[in-house]
């Protein structure tokens, strides 16, 4: 069974499930054989079931913007204000078809090296050797908009303690709904032979990537886009969908109001300098949607309407013995709204029609709740030459509700999915240290005078118990160990970045498979090497030239072990040259 989306990233990841899974799928269809092979594992089929799954994809964005802002002063009084209004619009279509075939033999490889298929006994490029399985249509269309404004005012006092009270007002509104909702346009087709349709097939129109069996048919994707005249081709009765399922549609409407209040001071002859604070914030979050009755197998209404109070205190310390060296302290109270799309109630299903028992899905939550942390840093910092620092921060972080991912068993239209929600967690402890210097190098000769070093490490030590694997897991996405070197240039109408980033191993989440024990998934260490030079040719205009991932890194995760690869994430190297011009 190979799948070959649009995505190489997806499709390195599906041979990795199946390679893993394959068992599960093919057994009954098919034989098989594990064996080693230099430096992985192998596994080898014999009459084994090929699909492949090609599509057009189109996306399109609109986003329109419009601010107004003001200020006064007068004395030692200050006002600002600005309202601002955003609208955009997204929309995600793709169409095409499934073929599927019988490979006399195939053999799929994981190694260090990376997850490879081949095919043997059979022509992948002759359509007479495929049937059509079935054909997709989908839309996903999606608006948002945001309405914001703030009202911030100072007062300066200039007394032997207080420097200034500041006092502020924010208003937002955020609105975002998917209007006619996922519309899902799939059709299962009886085996009409490809050989018959030869309008809607073609060779891989690009390299063979990660299968190196050689190139194969495909759907053709200027056919695929005009999915009504495709429905008829192929004798679809049913007529094209205008309208998505009611699981797929909903509406969030989140409002805030905040307000503020600070004062700076500062003391011991104005070594000391602070401000200390409180922000309080009113949250209303109105879910509207509809979920599924797994026991009546009907549709219900769903609407959920979360208000809370937050109470944000902060305090800010910074001690300057002399101009080359200084002390700081933060304490804070932070919090951390859900993203829309994790609490959509929107569900996406993928039917497995070989094997049930492997059928999946995904959804948001409209019951979470936001992420609070309680924050404390406190960093060493030493000045000298005209722009040189080196600093050294320890921080801890007290987390509730981080937002994870887990799977569990779902009931729709008679069949059980494994459905992955976003979920809370429970109270997560943070902990680290961070070291960085930066310096230009202004007294060097000639040249040589503009260049600069920026290098950072950061250590962080994470801890939550983790309710799905039943032991206590780092963060996800969080590494242990991290640094960063950023070599600098700036002189004259010059200027110029080459940036070199390192990660350690992490965490990215736990996968769930039905009738298979959670699992971790990990994330390998991984390098990343970006550039960018500028040149400013006027006052008016800036030319950029920038790279990105120039070492075209390959990223690559596994299951719980390095000897169960699970991904392999290709991202080419990417330029770009921008012209900025402005009045």
């Amino acid at each position: 069974f190979l799948q070959y989306p649009d995505n190489l990233a997806l499709a390195e990841s599906a041979l990795a499930h199946l390679a893993l899974l394959g068992i599960v799928v093919c057994r009954k269809t098919s034989s098989y054989a594990w064996s080693d092979f230099t430096g992985g594992l192998q596994i080898h089929w014999t009459n084994a079931p090929i699909s492949v799954l090609s599509f057009a994809r189109d996306t399109q964005d609109r986003t329109q913007q419009y601010a107004l802002g003001g200020q006064w002063q007068e004395g030692a009084r200050k006002l600002r204000a600005d309202v601002s209004r955003t609208r955009s619009h997204n929309n995600l279509f793709f169409a095409g078809t499934i073929l599927k075939a019988t490979a006399p033999d195939a053999w799929q490889r994981a190694s260090d090296a990376g997850i490879s298929s081949t095919v043997s006994g059979i022509s992948l490029l002759d359509p007479a050797n495929f049937n059509y399985a079935g054909l997709m249509y989908r839309v996903r269309p999606y608006d948002g908009a945001a309405t914001a404004a703030t009202l911030d005012g100072e007062y300066l006092v200039g007394g032997a303690l207080l420097d200034r009270w500041s006092a502020g007002l924010r208003l937002a509104r955020r609105e975002a709904d998917n209007g006619l909702g996922l519309i899902f346009g799939d059709a299962t087709l009886n085996n009409i032979a490809a050989g018959s349709m030869p309008g809607y097939t073609s060779g891989l129109p690009f390299g063979n990537g990660f299968f190196p069996g050689g190139p194969f048919v495909v759907s053709h994707a200027e056919a695929a886009r005009d999915p009504a005249q495709m429905y008829t081709d192929f004798g679809i009765a049913s007529p094209l969908p205008q309208q998505g399922s009611a699981l797929g549609r909903w509406r969030i409407d989140e409002q805030t109001v905040a307000a503020y209040l600070m004062a700076d001071f500062h003391a011991l002859d104005a070594g000391l300098d602070a401000n200390a604070g409180m922000r309080v914030v009113q949250t209303r979050e109105q879910v509207a949607g509809n979920r599924n009755d797994p026991v009546a197998g009907t549709v219900l209404p769903l609407a959920v309407d979360n208000r809370y109070v937050d109470y944000l205190p902060s305090v800010n310390l910074r001690y300057a013995w002399n101009e080359a060296w200084q002390m700081r302290g933060a304490l804070s109270r932070t919090i951390t709204r859900p993203a829309f799309d994790q609490l959509s109630p929107s569900l996406n299903l993928v039917r497995n029609s070989v094997t049930p028992s492997l059928n999946q899905g995904s959804a948001g939550n409209p019951e979470l709740k936001p992420i609070r942390a309680s924050n404390l840093d406190v960093a060493l910092e030493h000045y000298f030459g005209e722009d040189g620092a080196l600093t050294a921060t320890g921080f801890y972080k007290r987390v509730d509700g981080f937002i994870a991912n887990a799977s569990a068993p779902e009931s729709y239209g008679g069949e059980t999915y494994q459905v992955s929600r976003p979920y809370n967690s429970l109270p997560a402890d943070i902990r680290g240290a961070e070291v960085s210097y930066q310096q230009f190098y202004r007294d060097w000769p000639g040249w040589l005078g503009g260049l600069g070093l920026n290098a950072t490490y950061t250590y962080i030590d994470s801890s939550t118990p983790n309710s799905v694997l039943g032991t206590s897991t780092p963060l996800p996405n969080l590494s242990r160990n991290s640094y960063n070197l950023v070599g600098m240039y700036e002189r004259g109408a010059h200027s110029a970045r080459l940036a070199y980033n390192w990660r350690g191993r992490f965490m990215s989440r736990v996968a769930s498979f039905v009738g298979l024990p959670p699992t971790p998934v990990y994330m390998y260490s991984y390098a990343w090497l970006d550039a960018a030079y500028s040149y400013r040719m006027s006052k008016q205009a800036t030319l950029t030239l920038e790279g990105n991932n120039l070492l075209r890194t390959v990223r690559r995760s596994y299951y719980g072990d390095v000897s169960r690869p699970e991904s392999i994430y290709y991202n080419d190297r990417r330029f770009s040259l921008v012209l900025i011009l402005s009045q």
